[in-house]
């Protein structure tokens, strides 16, 4: 009897388990696409220039 109770707590534990990870990954991959997007701002807002380079001849 209380292996049978038991292994109906760990059953119920593990399906109410589900919706936690889910809400937990979406979460997750929210701060990475907000993270991301902060990245391209502050890129967008500085002023980058390209740089140019003199060879110099060793002879």
């Amino acid at each position: 009897m209380k292996w049978l109770l038991l292994g109906m707590i760990i059953y119920f534990v593990y399906k109410s388990a589900g919706p936690f990870f889910s809400i937990f990954k979406i979460n997750q991959s929210m701060r990475v696409k907000q993270r991301k997007t902060d990245i391209r701002t502050k890129i967008k807002k500085m002023d980058i220039q390209d740089a140019e380079f003199e060879e110099e001849k060793n002879e």
